[in-house]
């Protein structure tokens, strides 16, 4: 009997220890599970909060980048990217669309140099020409600084202005061969030198399409410029009494009419090149004026220039992350002016009409991460076209 209750003792301390320990399980795995419960509210929390956070970086950004990740995945992305030396010097034919506000300076030198055979005279038997030989010669050197600021608004749209402000320095030189003592010929030499705010112009640009495997990147533009600059309408001239020599008493900075221009632009990367091109048109308003002649006194009337087509084409190369190499091939086509003295209708004015085409090339280096110099140099392949251009550019992204 004392054997059996000490067996009952024992296994009712064995049910209550066993008792124990399943209770002290049970609450074990109950904290594990609400620490598990906790963990997995803790991720969905995060992802939410991720999502959140990728779609406010999204909004953020201009869609092309957008555009640019998701066609990465896809494979439609342009190959390959642009480096920043490279998007600095495209903005001088193109235009891009990755920071909010730019501002531009640049400063250019254009050289002209022409020289016109006069003969006053008579040839005779078409070899022996008998009479007075005059030679002239007009060298002009016209230095342009232009603020050029510009706001993209989206990955689509951008507006721009450009303020210029010209220097002209003309350097006339005649040679008299009738004016010539003891048989040599005298020269007569006069210059004049002039600078004033030029013709301020301003213009929105609208990207139709983006870039990728297949197709260009297409940029529209419509630009329109005021006539700010000093007008050549009515300027009279001096003559000198001995020669033909006639020297305007001052120089013009500006077309002293209202152009509307439009046109577009494309760019395409081509491993390991990017090719770019662009064609432009200009309309230029009629107007009136209170003086259209350089003879004494005034004499009002209309004047309309001619229209002009434009073209240009061009690659780029990128040499290194921070500098690149361009070549560019620039043509453009003017009708012939138009012009009225007062009471009459317009007429064409001959010898008006004009064709410049040049060659040239640039070098962009980006000294950081917003400051880029970008250097040009062209030359004139037509008469009408300066002999040389040299222009600096340092553009500045905000």
């Amino acid at each position: 009997m004392k054997k059996t209750r000490i067996t009952l003792v024992i296994l009712s301390s064995f049910s209550t220890l066993l008792a124990a320990q399943e209770a002290s399980s049970g609450s074990e795995e109950a904290l594990l599970q609400q620490q598990l419960d906790n963990l997995r509210q803790q991720l969905i929390q995060q992802n939410q909060q991720l999502h959140r956070l990728q779609n406010r970086l999204s909004a953020s950004q201009p869609q092309s980048t957008a555009q640019d990740m998701a066609g990465r995945v896809s494979g439609e992305r342009r190959t390959p990217a642009p480096s920043r030396s490279t998007e600095d010097l495209l903005i001088e034919q193109h235009n891009v669309f990755d920071r909010k506000f730019s501002l531009d300076f640049g400063l250019s030198y254009a050289y002209y140099d022409r020289k016109q055979l006069l003969l006053k005279g008579l040839v005779v038997y078409d070899a022996i020409f008998l009479g007075k030989i005059d030679t002239d010669r007009i060298r002009s050197h016209q230095w342009t600084a232009d603020l050029t600021g510009r706001y993209t608004i989206n990955d689509r749209w951008q507006a721009e202005l450009r303020v210029p402000y010209v220097y002209r320095y003309m350097d006339y030189t005649v040679t008299d061969d009738g004016a010539s003592q003891n048989d040599k010929p005298v020269k007569i030499f006069d210059s004049l030198s002039d600078g004033s705010i030029g013709d301020i112009s301003a213009a929105v640009y609208y990207r139709v399409l983006t870039e990728t495997n297949s197709r260009p990147d297409l940029v529209w533009n419509f630009r329109v410029t005021a006539p700010t600059g000093r007008d050549p309408f009515g300027i009279p001239n001096t003559p000198n009494d001995n020669t033909n020599l006639d020297v305007p008493t001052e120089l013009a900075t500006g077309t002293g009419l209202w152009g509307l221009s439009t046109g577009f632009s494309a760019v395409k990367t081509v491993d390991p090149a990017i090719l770019f091109a662009s064609v432009d048109y200009t309309h230029y308003l009629k107007d009136s004026f209170d003086d259209i002649s350089v003879a004494a006194g005034n004499q009002p009337g209309e004047v309309q220039l001619g229209d002009s087509f434009g073209y240009g084409l061009g690659m780029a190369f990128a040499l290194s992350e921070r500098l690149s190499l361009s070549l560019n091939f620039n043509q453009s086509f003017n009708r012939e002016a138009k012009q009225a003295f007062e009471g009459e209708s317009l007429s064409e004015v001959q010898g008006s009409s004009g064709n410049s085409a040049t060659m040239g090339m640039g070098v962009t280096w980006a000294i950081d991460d917003r400051l880029s110099m970008v250097v040009n140099w062209a030359a004139g392949l037509t008469q009408d076209a300066p002999d040389y251009v040299v222009g600096v550019r340092f553009p500045y992204r905000f």
